[in-house]
């Protein structure tokens, strides 16, 4: 969510189930509001927050030339310093998913998971990973199957740069209530043609990106409209706490996660 826009969003994230409170939004604002200044930033966004035992890890992203690749991520439990994640590797990534106990909110704490699928002599069968790469891993986790926009809020230019829209005007009610009309915020992992193939309206600059309505298993996400239809609402039940919301015909629309980084794997079975 724009940092700048926290006391407009707040109404929206509130009345569902989240709570974002005055204290929070005047700290968050302050402090990242410096650390776009401190690193020239062109957008900063609060990502959300993830639950510790000792102190919850609050979370930033900060955008620069391109908005899909140029991302940098920062954490803290202080509002005092960010400290930037590291790049995830696919081997946290997968760790991730194995860990259950809770995160302890000391980045520095290494911690042992065990990985079944390995053998017994295996040595990688039970790595060390450092919490700050299990926070990097989580996270990307989440952005890759969960980071979403609206269509139209992220833009292809002709050069092939990436950029946030500056002029989005929303989408319409009818739009709205589709999930073709959302778009996962993330390097595209199908074919360049897939929305060519199920839109009439297609349009590259705008979807060139996942849409969501590919997601596996059919239902994985949640749309809901509140406001007699004039805010719609998307969850995904992979992962619980996700939360994404848009004020139709406007350009308000957020992202918020908001949990324990825990991914329930048993959706499948469930829907």
């Amino acid at each position: 969510m724009n940092i700048h826009k926290l006391w407009e969003y707040k109404e929206y994230v509130n009345v569902n189930g989240m709570m974002l409170s005055s204290e929070l939004i005047s700290l968050l604002h302050n402090s990242l509001t410096m650390l776009q200044v401190e690193n020239h930033f062109l957008h900063v966004q609060y990502w959300g927050q993830l639950y510790a035992l000792d102190a919850d890890y609050h979370i930033a992203v900060g955008i620069n030339r391109d908005a899909l690749t140029d991302r940098k991520y920062y954490y803290t439990t202080d509002f005092k310093f960010w400290g930037l994640l590291p790049k995830s590797k696919k081997k946290y990534k997968h760790l991730a998913l194995l860990t259950t106990y809770p995160f302890s909110g000391d980045p520095s704490l290494k911690i042992k998971v065990l990985d079944e699928a390995l053998d017994e002599n295996n040595p990688d069968r039970c790595p060390v990973m450092k919490e700050e790469s299990r926070l990097a891993a989580t996270i990307s986790n989440i952005c890759d199957e969960a980071g979403i926009c609206a269509r139209g809020q992220i833009l292809k230019q002709p050069d092939g740069t990436i950029v946030i829209n500056p002029n989005y005007y929303g989408l319409t009610g009818s739009e709205a209530k589709l999930l073709k009309s959302y778009l996962h915020i993330r390097t595209p992992q199908h074919r360049w043609n897939t929305n060519l193939l199920t839109r009439q309206d297609y349009n590259y600059s705008m979807d060139f990106l996942d849409s969501i309505d590919q997601d596996i298993p059919s239902g994985c996400w949640n749309l809901s409209l509140e406001q007699n239809g004039s805010v719609v609402y998307l969850k995904s039940l992979y992962w619980p706490g996700m939360m994404y919301f848009h004020k139709v015909r406007t350009p308000e629309a957020g992202f918020l996660y908001v949990g324990n980084g825990r991914k329930n794997l048993d959706v499948p079975f469930l829907l």
